[in-house]
């Protein structure tokens, strides 16, 4: 079964950058392993794992830009 790993709420953050991908396609990841790590003007956040899995597909990239909601991986 696919699960979507989902951008959790960041707080006021809003269209916040995607600067570092600290997961690959085909990984096995555990609940809060951290999977990315967003910039905004403020600060330098690592958005951690909901769910444990291996990753199917990662669907975003460095440069993109984020915010609560926004589909992040999915894993089975």
């Amino acid at each position: 079964m696919t699960e979507k790993l989902l951008v959790p709420d960041i707080g006021e953050f809003q269209n916040v950058e995607v600067i570092e991908l600290l997961v690959k396609e085909g990984q096995k990841i555990n609940k809060n392993d951290p999977i990315v790590t967003i910039e905004s003007d403020k600060s330098s956040v690592e958005i951690p794992s909901t769910i444990e899995g291996i990753i199917d597909k990662i669907e975003v990239k460095i440069g993109d830009k984020v915010s609560k909601g926004d589909l992040l991986l999915l894993v089975s």
